[in-house]
């Protein structure tokens, strides 16, 4: 009878090497990019606390430059949808007429 004889191909060092050399190349740029992600992370956090800091200074008047109460705002916006000016409720209505 015949046997079924399996060839095992063993590699070389060198490729053994690059191998490895790749795989530590990989986990840096991945440790790298997890030091990005905690910077934006970071970042983000701060952009939003100062966008909370801005919100509870009120908002001013375009007209009269005084501060708006919560709820008596008109808020004007772009095209876009982004505010573009705040008035008090009075103040418009003088704009108006």
């Amino acid at each position: 009878m015949l046997k079924k004889v399996q060839i095992w191909e063993h590699s070389d060092d060198g490729e053994e090497f690059r191998v490895k050399e790749r795989a530590v190349t990989v986990l840096r740029r991945l440790q790298a990019l997890k030091n990005e992600i905690s910077q934006l992370r970071l970042e983000c956090e701060e952009l939003r606390k100062q966008r909370l800091e801005d919100q509870d200074k009120g908002l001013l008047c375009s007209e009269c430059g005084e501060p708006i109460e919560s709820g008596q705002e008109v808020v004007v916006k772009d095209s876009a949808g982004m505010a573009k000016s705040c008035y008090h409720q009075n103040c418009f209505k003088s704009l108006l007429h």
